[in-house]
């Protein structure tokens, strides 16, 4: 009997899955590319850097250590406390102007989202198959990807006179239904870890190609999401002279790529041509864009959306890509390098204000596109070099 119905258990276990990824995905999006701008608003460019850089390296630090802790707590249990310590963290960036404790505050949320998303990761395997990941990261990030497109249009709607509380209150607000769902998973029954040894779990990587070659593709778009994510926003709007109202719409436009294409891509990836061309399609159809950012300078609507909406349908072609393809080489059990893998987004935004405040030192703040670009471009070398699903 327990047989017959596992695969109703999965459906309805995957379903909730869903549910709360889309309240996770609105919670971050919500936020994710005000950040910079808020905290503008407080510390010079150069601090700003330095909070994302700080931040990201006790994000590795617990990363690396993520499967001890889940051992003690189990995955739920952990998931709940850092639910909560996002709620509150989230509320105190709407409620304080205190530099200290906005630095503090904003520290602690990236760390709470890069646990949670790790949670998420661990929880969604668990109910996953080979034969059908592609399709379930693709649904997966669809469902995010339909909320990071609403975000922007919602930003615009909230933010007054570059004064951005309410936004951080609405994206709290997102954290109880949440709360509520993961309260009713209880996973802790379904999921077992393996503790991360990081000197094994580099040799792992470094043995298998596959999975080193994917870790940098992953690396290389987490760069040029961090790069996007705090450099594009402060370029719009303090060089290039757009209001909030106008880049919301614009940012609307531009992440459309991830809901148009990640599914049929996922699907594809798995049932025909597997997920290297679509990486290396992707690299180039991202890279090449967004060198040309560094060369447009007017302040037309129309040319910015639909340049930003290039680079993202290369974007979502790498994302769904190094998504399914890495999650075909592992299990859940796999924590250790799972949460490898998930480095790449704290180690991306050390490297990207790094990579950002020494290109300035030589070039214009327009310019610093070019290297991103350039970068992405020079991924083909890693999607080529993986072998095929398919």
């Amino acid at each position: 009997m327990d047989k017959l119905l596992l695969p109703f258990k999965q459906n309805k276990l995957l379903n909730t899955l869903f549910l709360s990824n889309v309240f996770i995905s609105f919670h971050y999006a919500l936020v994710i590319y005000i950040n910079s701008s808020f905290l503008n608003t407080i510390f010079t460019n150069t601090q700003v850097s330095a909070l994302y850089i700080i931040g990201s390296i006790l994000d590795i630090s617990l990363l690396l250590n993520a499967s001890r802790i889940l051992d003690k707590l189990g995955s739920y249990k952990f998931s709940l406390f850092v639910l909560i310590l996002e709620f509150l963290t989230t509320v105190g960036l709407a409620v304080t102007t205190i530099p200290f404790l906005v630095g503090l505050y904003f520290i602690i949320h990236l760390v709470c989202i890069s646990l949670i998303l790790f949670n998420m990761d661990v929880f969604v395997e668990s109910v996953s198959t080979e034969s059908v990941t592609g399709s379930i990261r693709a649904t997966y990030l669809t469902l995010t990807n339909i909320t990071i497109v609403l975000a922007p249009s919602v930003i615009a709607l909230l933010v007054f006179q570059n004064t951005y509380n309410y936004v951080y209150i609405v994206s709290a607000g997102l954290m109880v239904p949440l709360f509520n769902l993961i309260k009713r998973l209880n996973f802790s029954r379904a999921t077992s870890s393996t503790p991360i040894r990081i000197k094994e779990t580099l040799v792992e990587y470094l043995k298998n190609k596959n999975l080193y070659n994917i870790f940098i593709s992953q690396f290389l778009l987490q760069l040029f999401y961090a790069y996007m994510v705090i450099y594009v926003p402060l370029y719009l709007i303090k060089i290039i002279g757009f209001s909030w109202a106008e880049v919301g719409v614009m940012f609307t436009i531009m992440l459309l790529p991830f809901v148009l294409f990640e599914l049929p891509v996922g699907n594809l990836a798995d049932n025909k041509y597997g997920e290297k061309e679509f990486l290396t399609i992707g690299f180039i159809v991202m890279g090449l864009p967004t060198l040309f950012i560094s060369f447009v300078t007017a302040k037309i609507f129309w040319i910015w959306a639909v340049l930003l909406f290039i680079t993202r349908i290369g974007a979502s072609f790498v994302e769904i890509s190094t998504e399914s393809y890495f999650f075909k080489q592992v299990n859940q059990e796999k924590t250790d390098v799972i949460s490898f893998f998930r480095l790449a987004r704290p180690l991306s935004y050390i490297v990207g204000p790094l990579l950002a405040t020494l290109s300035l030192q030589f070039i214009p703040f327009q310019y610093i596109f070019i290297v991103i670009g350039t970068l992405m471009i020079l991924g083909c070398h890693y999607s080529l070099a993986i072998t095929d699903t398919k």
